[in-house]
């Protein structure tokens, strides 16, 4: 038996639907954009050629069978303190892979887990995020992994474009009191270009009740909703039948411009010169997707998120919304854009998807975290 035979990693992953091994799926999630797994399973080719094998958690032999079990966790908190007490098992490393805006409780959460996992990884900072802990926190830096490397050339040569679209789902925080969320200002967005009849919405949820993103103490066919003169909790079909009744003026302004669910973000953004692409949360660091998607589409971002975005991405490869302090003036500046213009900003994005500056939102980048922590955690030179 080899020393690599002797060494197995786990991953639990996000959603109990990744379990049975469709964490490396290609064909699971597809929903979520081209190839979205696509990360997780380049981790686990790198990993198992190096004799090193790579399952989700429900296959954690559950006594020891004399091998060392190494275990990730990807924002599950419900099983690090059972797994704790195995001698065969370490706690690698875990990964908050929401934002604090939409999974309070898990932030809250690590200021205890902390103390079991060896590794605790974000997109975004220890300090930027310890608010939202209640307490010191041991973070270490990680960038969201792309799929892909460089444009889709077929789609990104296109010129024949309509002018703007966003594709989001149909979300709000669950509390008000997260006040740098950027679902609200989604949604005056699309009320904004509704208005003028110059965006295209896709995403899910649109047909119906806005879903409040987070954990809560009732079943998640309930959502707590502004009745008049007080805030209750109401199931989702009955709330659907009062927004008959009293429509909620931001999504009948929403489904004025709703195409529907989009199969391809790829062959949907290549249709449009500009998205909108707001992260969830205005957080240090916290890049996720949506800028990287429009790269690869050839279509310019307009982006909002991440105050210290521009340490990372080049600043003439995206439209930065925060210099616009309204609607109507951004729609001004996206008008005055010239066709050499937006090929400009366009090729920048190309040429950063080319160089140095992208690498450490690569796969292999993303794949040297786990070959370096087998390394610590088992002494094991791979």
């Amino acid at each position: 038996m080899t020393q690599q035979s002797r060494v197995a990693v786990y991953f639990d992953p996000p959603s109990h639907h990744f379990l049975g091994d469709r964490f490396f799926d290609s064909n699971v999630a597809a929903h979520g954009g081209e190839q979205i797994l696509a990360p997780y399973i380049h981790v686990k080719r790198v990993l198992e050629a190096r004799g090193i094998p790579v399952r989700t958690a429900d296959y954690l032999p559950s006594t020891p069978d004399g091998i060392r079990n190494l275990y990730f966790s990807f924002g599950i908190l419900s099983n690090y303190e059972r797994l704790a007490k195995r001698k065969d098992v370490t706690l690698s490393g875990f990964f908050a892979m929401e934002c604090p805006s939409v999974d309070p409780k898990m932030y809250r959460e690590l200021n205890r887990a902390q103390q079991f996992f060896k590794r605790i990884f974000s997109w975004s900072d220890s300090q930027s995020l310890e608010p939202f802990v209640g307490g010191t926190l041991r973070c270490l830096p990680l960038h969201w992994p792309q799929s892909f490397e460089s444009v889709h050339q077929e789609i990104w040569r296109r010129t024949e474009r309509d002018f703007l679209v966003m594709i989001n789902g149909n979300k709000l925080p669950r509390y008000a009191s997260h006040c740098r969320e950027l679902y609200s200002e989604r949604m005056k967005a699309i009320e904004f270009f509704s208005r003028t009849g110059e965006i295209d919405l896709y995403g899910i949820g649109w047909d119906g009740p806005t879903f409040r993103v987070g954990p809560a103490f009732v079943p998640g066919t309930f959502e707590r909703v502004r009745m008049p003169g007080t805030v209750q909790w109401i199931n989702r079909r009955l709330l659907t039948y009062w927004q008959r009744v009293v429509p909620e003026p931001r999504l009948v302004a929403a489904r004025k411009v709703y195409k529907g669910f989009s199969k391809s973000k790829s062959e949907t953004l290549g249709k449009y010169k500009f998205a909108l692409c707001f992260e969830n949360s205005i957080l240090k660091g916290w890049i996720t997707e949506k800028l990287f998607d429009c790269f690869f589409a050839g279509t310019v971002p307009v982006y909002w998120g991440a105050p210290d975005v521009t340490d990372y991405i080049p600043e003439n490869a995206f439209i930065d919304k925060r210099r616009y302090l309204t609607y109507p003036e951004l729609r001004d500046y996206l008008k005055s854009l010239t066709e050499k213009d937006i090929k400009s900003y366009k090729e920048n994005a190309r040429d950063f998807l080319a160089s140095g500056k992208f690498k450490p939102f690569s796969k292999e980048s993303f794949a040297r975290i786990f070959t370096r922590a087998v390394e610590e955690d088992v002494d094991l030179r791979l």
